[in-house]
């Protein structure tokens, strides 16, 4: 009996043992658990908050590339105005204001900029080029040279014109009339 006893003895030191075994076991697998747990939820908030900033990243690069669109139609479109401001394709005639004859207004001494014209320099231009802001810049005349527009034609004249200021009449009559004659406005 006594033997027995001893026995059951060491089996109540063992069941201690095997309970804390037990309980390890249960709050270790519990611990892995919720350790995989707090993983997948810190992975499910690293995955929404990226999905959100790729989601934000994406609307900015739409607005940007929309800004672009919106920006290269102005500079093509200020290309085109600058184009309409500083080239022309004009009429271009001779005239000579001390005949007060062909294209003179009578004031042969002085030009709408009261400058005195002078052959081979002096340009008048048609309203629709001083409206242009021509009048006073110096313009390239293709095939002929670079002049200043220090007069207006007469107000009548309709279009792109230029008269250039010549020595004489008969310069001014055999020089003729010319069109499509590129014109750049220099200044």
């Amino acid at each position: 009996m006594e033997k027995n006893r001893i026995i059951m003895k060491d089996r109540m030191n063992y069941i201690p043992i095997l309970f804390l075994i037990v309980l390890i076991s249960v709050f270790f697998a519990a611990g892995q658990f919720n350790k995989e747990k707090i993983l997948n939820n810190i992975n499910v908030k690293k995955i929404s908050s990226l999905t959100q900033e790729i989601q934000y990243l994406k609307r900015s690069v739409s607005l940007y590339e929309s800004k672009e669109i919106y920006l290269r139609s102005i500079i093509k479109s200020k290309e085109e105005k600058l184009d309409t401001i500083t080239k022309a394709n004009v009429t271009l005639t001779g005239y000579h204001p001390w005949s007060n004859g062909i294209n003179s207004d009578g004031y042969p001494e002085t030009t709408a900029t009261m400058t005195m014209p002078i052959a081979g320099r002096t340009c008048a231009i048609s309203s629709e080029l001083v409206n242009r802001g021509w009048l006073g810049k110096k313009i390239y005349i293709e095939g002929i040279g670079i002049f200043r527009a220090e007069d207006r034609m007469n107000i009548n004249l309709n279009g792109l014109r230029i008269d250039v200021c010549m020595g004489s009449l008969e310069e001014a009559l055999d020089f003729g009339k010319k069109k499509n004659i590129l014109a750049i406005n220099l200044d």
